[in-house]
């Protein structure tokens, strides 16, 4: 993690006493980055970049398939399927981090199929750190890829007398009391550093 160290030879340094007396001032610490004199030897060392560790995507997944299991009352589009629960144990899904242009997030909908044996999630890498916010937001744009695979039928709008699915995101993130990350990902819609996805 750092590009140099240095190293101070042990003949540079005077000895000190343990206990300092009573009365002497205390002396101000020395900056470790100011080099004072020639006993100093400058040392290169390799750097490695550092990996992130993604491991809390999948705790975003489960949070946002309960979620769906618990407030989403619909029947998926798949007639196959009687309820979300079921649809969620016979699928795989997958989720990682990855910089899809703008859209806070992407799924892989193979077009007119009511569904499909396994999907993809992508989330903007902007939201890469392991914070509370991000956990909350990431779960939340999960529950909107999820949607579109519960629905692939449905548009992001309202149509007709079905739900959209920017409609639907939002009435199950009020209801599980997410209303939080759903103002911060609003905010960062408005400030253009994310769009809705591109399904």
């Amino acid at each position: 993690m750092l590009e140099n160290v240095e190293y101070v030879k042990a003949d540079s340094f005077q000895s000190v006493s343990e206990s300092a007396p009573l009365d002497e001032p205390k002396k101000t610490p020395v900056d470790a980055n100011v080099v004072t004199g020639p006993a100093v030897e400058k040392v290169n060392v390799i750097t490695t970049p550092i990996v992130e560790d993604t491991y809390w995507l999948s705790d975003c997944l489960k949070d946002a398939q309960n979620v769906i299991t618990e407030y989403h009352d619909e029947k998926p589009d798949d007639k196959n399927f009687e309820d979300c629960a079921k649809f969620f144990a016979s699928k795989t899904f997958g989720v990682k981090m990855q910089n899809n242009g703008n859209a806070s997030g992407d799924i892989n909908l193979i077009k007119d199929l009511p569904s499909q044996p396994s999907y993809k999630i992508y989330v903007h890498d902007i939201f890469k750190d392991d914070t509370r916010d991000n956990r909350r937001m990431v779960t939340i744009i999960i529950i909107h890829q999820l949607l579109h695979a519960i629905h692939p039928s449905r548009m992001h709008d309202s149509a007709n007398v079905q739900k959209g699915i920017n409609r639907l995101e939002h009435e199950i993130a009020n209801r599980a009391s997410y209303h939080d990350a759903l103002l911060n990902l609003e905010s960062l819609r408005q400030s253009g550093k994310i769009t809705l996805c591109n399904v």
